[in-house]
């Protein structure tokens, strides 16, 4: 079977049912984008404060982001129809108790248990579509083709999801963004339902189930921590756009500025899935990670907001690269059983860095000079390969991964 270039694209979208998952897995994952930005112009109406709102808003999306191990670990050991059905059932009722209670004024603490339930209550549903394509296809080179488009999915999703929620509720009403992810979300995960697995993958042998523990594995921590530090320089990275464009006086810039780093995204995933998928899965990702610190560097140096833009574009082509070879380190380094997990444990360390990144930007915009967040996301930008470098670096006794140890 041959994947490389427009071919493989055509090859993995040829058959009806494929175009089907594709276009409801992108549906079903619109919640992950909007619900933050739905939590934050949400609360923020109802309350007038926007330190209620952001603090509410982290919440959603921390609590999103400590679940989604959880979820993988049940569609790993019971099948994804159950965890489907349990968002789809979950997440429509608690937007409805958060919509009550920011309606009634409830105090802090219930606002902030109601977006917790919000953000926990939404399945990974990046990490579902990527287990369903690794099992439909298995190790075959058109893996890396879904790998990219499911890439392209992710950045397209993140690119109107917040744009969706902005528009909604200005125009229709600040719980109407709420609502949307409810809707969608239901609709999304019922639609999924159909054709999920509904056993966990067999265990080879006759052990016992495997675990998912990436500490046996210098190559799958130092995957971890690679993606941790690219989700923290995202986080500061958005917000010292937003700070350096508003403190020359065009914030209006910002989002156009982000959008550039989308499109090069976007750009970087579909080419990525010309590459031939026989090309080793960690040489990839050393060279993903080497062309993301030449230009994230490049970026971080530029002299004014405007310069931005084109050098963005090259920034954020580089972002799926990482992300897609990520995964085929992943699908190669760990037992089947424990791959919707490990791949939920990767997106849990990017948001969760990203989170905490949006705050570290905050301070440093503030007390140091709007623009210094970039000198921190060019110091960060060099850590990825140097760590996947040191990780992949073979010893004399081979690692679990390469010895297929059981517990990965």
């Amino acid at each position: 079977m041959s994947a490389g270039g427009v071919g493989g694209y055509r090859e993995l979208l040829g058959p009806a049912d494929r175009r089907a998952l594709f276009a409801v897995g992108v549906l079903a994952r619109v919640p992950l984008a909007i619900v933050g930005y739905s939590v934050l112009f949400f609360v923020q109406a109802t309350t007038g404060s926007f330190a209620t709102a952001g603090f509410a808003s982290g919440l959603a999306i921390a609590s999103m982001a400590a679940v989604s191990p959880v979820f993988g670990r049940i569609a790993d050991r019971a099948g994804q129809r159950g965890a489907l059905l349990a968002a789809a059932i979950a997440h429509p009722l608690a937007v409805a108790l958060m919509i009550a209670v920011g309606s009634l004024g409830a105090p802090l603490p219930v606002v902030a248990a109601a977006s917790v339930l919000v953000g926990a209550s939404i399945a990974p549903v990046g990490s579902y579509m990527r287990a369903r394509w690794s099992q439909r296809l298995g190790d075959t080179p058109i893996l890396q083709v879904a790998f990219s488009l499911e890439a392209i999915a992710d950045e397209l999703v993140w690119v109107f999801g917040p744009a969706l929620a902005a528009l909604v509720a200005g125009t229709i009403s600040p719980a109407a963004g709420l609502v949307i992810s409810a809707v969608i979300g239901t609709a999304g995960a019922l639609l999924l339902l159909r054709g999920a697995p509904t056993r966990p993958i067999p265990v080879a042998g006759s052990g016992p189930r495997a675990a998912f523990r990436p500490w046996r594995s210098r190559r799958l921590m130092g995957l971890l921590i690679a993606n941790a530090v690219v989700g923290l320089m995202f986080g500061i990275n958005d917000v010292s756009v937003v700070a350096w464009t508003a403190s020359i006086g065009v914030p209006q810039i910002a989002g156009l500025v982000l959008t550039a780093y989308s499109i090069g995204s976007v750009s970087g995933g579909f080419l990525m899935g010309l590459v031939p998928g026989r090309l080793p899965a960690y040489r990839l990702l050393v060279a993903s990670t080497l062309l993301f610190a030449i230009f994230w560097f490049a970026l971080s140096q530029a002299p004014n907001p405007f310069w931005l833009f084109p050098i963005g574009v090259f920034a954020g082509m580089t972002i799926t690269p990482f992300t897609i070879s990520t995964n085929r380190v992943v699908h190669e380094a760990v037992r089947p059983e424990v791959f919707t997990e490990a791949l939920a444990w990767v997106s849990a360390f990017v948001v969760g860095a990203m989170a905490l990144g949006s705050s570290l930007g905050g301070v440093v915009g503030e007390r140091v000079a709007p623009d210094a967040g970039f000198t921190l996301v060019g110091v960060l930008a060099v850590i990825p390969f140097l760590v996947v470098l040191v990780a992949g670096v073979r010893r004399r006794r081979a690692s679990p991964v390469e010895s297929g140890a059981p517990g990965l």
